[in-house]
């Protein structure tokens, strides 16, 4: 029997707006394999308040207890025999559904999506999604014992935006596990979640209009809904100062300011600065950027890294640092200096060099064809057209005195910092920070 080949071809992008506010967007088929899709919804931790904080905690804990096409057990049983998979996950700003599974199980694969998506959660689904948010609030107290670094982001965002937006909590807060019951799971769904917030995706499909026909016929009955009712609050970033003491030899300290949002121009611009500081500790192989040189240069310092989140409308720059309680002085010294060199011209082949790591990160991400889906998905839902295909041009295009200028103006603003460990006292203030970087 002789084998057969096929050649790969350049993939085609094709996108739908339905009548009822859903999007559709697929990658063709470029090569034999699996079919990805995913359902991207523009509903995060941000948009909830308050009284619905941990739902979308909920409704991952219960992602698979469905009842109006399919039910749990039917869910697990039709994941195992397409081979494939199903996942829930979310962050600040948006979740995401994703699977994949050979092209015979699509429509039954896709019925799943849709229903794990969208429908509300009943009592019983309720009920215990209270049960797994009490374990997931424990495992993740246990884990913060042993790595008190591992709740670094949530207390930068917490105090750069505070109970508010950006600034809640991702598991949502423990105190209102109790207070998640159907009603409130239900409404959060039918209040978040519109067409017009959600990017239905796929690839590895091979004709465009059927996987747009599939999605009408799964859909029809979700009729649209003024969207101006459901706009997101935008995120007001305050900035401040946070100290907790622990009982430990270390002392961590993160110092961050609001860059620009996702879409602006200077996306680029912050992610390769973000490289040029890198990452380092003092035990570790893989050291990269200026970290590595601080590090080495300092003996009291145990382990540095960059700081960049972008968001849609606000974003945290900034550096983390640990090291010896002795020297908590001295380690926000080398933090101030790590960000401050970056208003100082950059050497050529320093820049070139962080330009090709932070290309060749991008490409090497890219590879995988569900997790190109995915980066798909959010540039098109962050930029309303595809521009992933410009990023390795943006970052080539970025000039030292662009990176002088945006680390001048996001520097000038008011800082965010978040000290932990042992002598947090002999740490300077906030002002200080300010004074010293002004």
């Amino acid at each position: 029997m002789k084998p057969q080949y096929a050649d790969e071809v350049e993939a085609n992008y094709n996108v739908t707006e339905l009548s009822n506010g859903f999007t559709v967007l697929t990658e063709s088929q470029t090569f034999p394999g699996a079919v990805n899709m995913g359902f991207l919804i523009n509903v995060g931790s941000r948009d909830e308040t308050e009284e619905t904080s941990g739902s979308l905690l909920a409704l991952k804990n219960t992602y698979l207890k469905t009842l109006k096409h399919t039910n749990e057990t039917i869910n697990y049983g039709m994941i195992q025999m397409s081979g494939g998979a199903m996942e829930m996950n979310f962050d600040q700003e948006s979740m995401y559904f994703k699977g994949h599974c050979i092209e015979y199980d699509t429509i039954d694969m896709f019925q799943m999506m849709v229903d794990i998506a969208l429908e509300p959660r009943s009592v019983l689904a309720a009920n215990v999604a209270k049960s797994k948010n009490i374990k997931s609030h424990d495992l993740h107290n246990h884990l913060i014992k042993f790595d008190p670094s591992a709740d670094d982001e949530e207390l930068l965002l917490r105090t750069a935006y505070a109970y508010n937006t950006l600034g809640m909590p991702r598991l949502g807060m423990s105190n209102n596990i109790n207070y998640l019951d159907a009603r409130v799971l239900q409404q959060f769904i039918m209040d978040n979640i519109t067409p017009k917030k959600c990017l239905i995706v796929a690839s590895g499909v091979k004709n465009h209009t059927e996987y747009v026909e599939l999605t009408k016929e799964r859909l029809g009955d979700v009729l649209a809904v003024p969207e101006h009712q459901y706009e997101r609050q935008a995120a007001e970033y305050i900035g401040g100062e946070y100290r907790t003491w622990t009982e430990s030899p270390q002392t961590s300290i993160q110092i961050a300011f609001q860059p620009v949002p996702w879409a602006h121009n200077d996306g680029a611009t912050f992610q390769i600065m973000n490289e040029l500081m890198g990452s380092a500790h003092a035990f570790g192989t893989s050291n990269s950027g200026r970290a590595h040189e601080a590090v080495k240069n300092n003996g009291f310092v145990d382990s540095i890294s960059g700081i960049n989140s972008n968001f849609s409308d606000s974003g945290l720059f900034g550096i983390n640092l640990s090291g010896a309680g002795s020297h908590s002085a001295d380690l926000l010294k080398v933090g101030i200096d790590q960000l401050d060199s970056m208003r100082q011209p950059i050497d050529e082949t320093e820049l070139a060099r962080a330009k090709n790591t932070l290309k060749m990160n991008f490409m090497l991400a890219m590879e995988g064809s569900g997790d190109r889906l995915e980066e798909v998905a959010r540039n098109y839902m962050s930029h309303g057209s595809l521009t992933l295909w410009k990023h390795c041009a943006a970052i080539d295009a970025v000039t030292s005195d662009q990176i002088n200028h945006a680390a001048s103006k996001a520097l000038s603003g008011k800082p965010t910092m978040v000290v932990t460990g042992g002598s947090i006292n002999m740490v300077p203030s906030m002002t200080d920070v300010q004074r010293q970087l002004a």
